[in-house]
């Protein structure tokens, strides 16, 4: 991958560019600066958020799926991160995978997916992965940019590896819990409480023009899920995909996949077998029923004698052969359960297992 600035006799570039209106204000780099050609593998990492040492073995899978090539860290603020530290210099003693060099791009305004250099950086990358922080701010820079351009051609026709945490998790759904709305003016967070009480709000808008993964078309992903308590959220993300007429999507082909903090699942693009790495559990969820209420200003009600949404939960500790495969939404070394959204008492709408 061809780099942006080189300062002679370390390894080490930090600039900060005067360029037109069109061009990336600020790029960082560490490692060769010359492009390099290798093999990589198409593998893709859905991870819950927190910090990626507690699933560093899925970091190692994606770096050997790299083949060593240079890497792409894209990142929704002005912030440089610490992943060109993490990964190239090993700076956590993970005996990670060795690679030609790691690129930070931040997206601080739109002009910034614009740039020349980064779609080209991305073009040129073998792996690129998504930080955490705020989806809202990458499908605004993304959507419809030469940046987008070029990570669909990295993701699709090269099949190079890629990954996202958080809110880069979120922008790697097929369909996107966008969180570009607020639910009001004191708070910016969606609750399973909130979506489940009207999951026709405006703040529970959802988007499925970016970034679509193979395997991914209908499914909404979810983060920070089990420590947050997201899985009524999920359940209403879902319905409201359903209630969102796509045309394609029905309340038995909506999927959505709801990853917890310190845990990541990734699979290959190619045959949609995947594992669960890290510390906790990863949640594969898909529609069980028609949905018996979702209207615009009520509460949801996907209950169906308890089993409107079926879901396999895969932990992290389960044997080695534990893995789930997205071509057929089947796994093994998990374990089977019902959710649904008990809205009988419209006012109070309650999420439940079985």
């Amino acid at each position: 991958m061809r780099q942006i600035y080189r300062k002679l006799n370390i390894s080490l570039i930090t600039c900060t560019l005067v360029l037109s209106q069109t061009a990336l204000a600020k790029i960082y780099s560490k490692g060769n600066a010359s492009d390099v050609t290798v093999t990589t593998q198409p593998i893709l990492c859905l991870a819950g958020g927190a910090s990626d040492d507690l699933w560093v073995d899925g970091w190692k899978h994606l770096l050997n799926a790299s083949g060593g090539g240079d890497v792409v860290i894209i990142r929704p603020d002005s912030g440089r991160g610490t992943y060109e530290s993490w990964i190239f210099d090993d700076s956590g003693n993970h005996g990670l995978p060795k690679v030609d060099s790691v690129t930070t791009i931040p997206l601080v305004k739109a002009a910034d997916a614009l740039s020349p250099e980064a779609a080209t950086a991305v073009r040129n990358a073998e792996l690129i992965f998504f930080d955490g922080g705020d989806q809202s701010i990458y499908l605004a820079m993304i959507e419809g940019t030469p940046l987008e351009t070029a990570l669909d051609y990295a993701l699709h026709v090269r099949r190079v590896p890629m990954g996202g945490t958080s809110a880069g998790m979120a922008l790697l759904g097929g369909i996107d819990f966008t969180a570009k709305y607020n639910p009001s003016k004191k708070s910016s967070l969606v609750t399973s409480e909130l979506a489940m009480k009207d999951p026709t709000a405006q703040y529970v808008d959802l988007d499925r023009q970016t970034l679509v993964p193979p395997f991914m078309e209908h499914v909404i992903t979810d983060t920070h899920f089990s420590q947050r308590n997201r899985q009524g959220r999920l359940v209403s993300f879902m319905a409201r995909a359903v209630y969102n007429n796509y045309g394609d999507v029905n309340p038995f082909n909506i999927k959505g996949i709801g990853a917890d903090e310190g845990t990541a699942f990734c699979y290959n693009t190619n045959t949609g077998l995947g594992k669960v790495y890290g510390t906790n559990s990863v949640h594969f969820a898909i529609g069980n029923a028609n949905i018996e209420r979702i209207t615009a200003g009520f509460s949801l009600n996907w209950l169906w004698q308890r089993q409107a949404v079926k879901v396999y939960s895969i932990p992290a500790s389960a044997n080695a052969s534990a893995s789930f495969d997205l071509s057929t939404w089947s796994g093994i070394g998990g374990t089977a359960e019902y959710w649904y959204v008990d809205g009988t008492d419209e006012a109070n709408p309650v999420f439940g297992r079985n």
